[in-house]
């Protein structure tokens, strides 16, 4: 794997889950770390992490607050290049998932699930563009196969699955020409990730094994997915390994997305 000393990390979601498997691995690789999340408390303890990982205190700054917000996602970006002066890769990782049937969901719910789920992911590249184009970095964006597998319990989800796919193949066209690359990756089920207990399920320990033997059984590979699996694509495509790949949509899924 190449190293990341050089390199400025934006992650968004870094509190938990997948984006705080990739603060710790990039910490690992020594990469500078700016981490993104909506809780402090958790963003503090993940910042401790990482210095225990070798990474000294002035590699790593962090920002808590609302990705929806069009202020907040000004105070990420003003407060990354006022630290570290420039930003190599974006990791934009933040998500959730809403279960809500067509017929079940509320506007007031749709509009909250798009803002950051949709809306902020736009927004927050187009903040980081032009010191992307300085560094000629990259962005990584976490998509999902259910962009491309329709399920109707969580259809807004899906529907802002599909958009992040298409922006980030519509970014990686309008940024080729500045050597700016773009990709994204799709997991199936992962394991270890707070996203079905932070959803409107609020699903126990219990249901989460539910969940996750039916995707182990549904997965050609039979077993799920976990953070690191999903953390050692991220990486790969964020390097200069990688460097002639962008535009491409990664499915991570032990094959679910071979079905029917």
């Amino acid at each position: 794997m190449a190293s990341f000393r050089e390199k400025v990390v934006l992650v968004t979601g870094a509190s938990s889950g997948i984006g705080e498997a990739t603060a710790y691995k990039l910490a690992e690789h020594g990469a500078t770390l700016f981490l993104v999340a909506l809780e402090e408390d958790k963003l503090q303890i993940v910042q401790q992490k990482c210095r225990e990982k070798g990474l000294a205190e002035e590699q790593i700054g962090y920002c808590s607050g609302d990705l929806s917000k069009s202020a907040f996602r000004e105070e990420i970006v003003r407060n990354l290049i006022q630290k570290f002066g420039r930003l190599d890769i974006l990791a934009d990782i933040a998500g959730s998932v809403l279960f809500s049937s067509v017929s079940e969901t509320k506007e007031e719910d749709y509009d909250r699930f798009v803002n950051v789920n949709q809306k902020a992911k736009l927004f927050l590249a187009q903040l980081c563009l032009p010191y992307l184009k300085e560094t000629k970095g990259n962005i990584i964006y976490l998509s999902s196969i259910c962009s491309t597998i329709p399920l109707p319990t969580i259809v807004v989800y899906c529907m802002a699955k599909v958009a992040i796919d298409m922006l980030t193949k519509c970014l990686a066209k309008e940024l080729g020409p500045h050597g700016v690359r773009v990709n994204a990756i799709n997991p199936g089920y992962i394991v270890d990730t707070n996203i079905l207990r932070n959803s409107t399920l609020k699903t126990t320990d219990e249901d989460q094994k539910k969940y996750a033997d039916t995707a182990a059984e549904q997965a050609h590979l039979k077993r799920v997915g976990k953070p690191s699996d999903v953390v050692s694509l991220l990486l790969f495509l964020a390097s200069d390994e990688a460097s002639y790949i962008t535009g491409s949509i990664n499915y991570i899924d032990g094959g679910y997305h071979l079905y029917p």
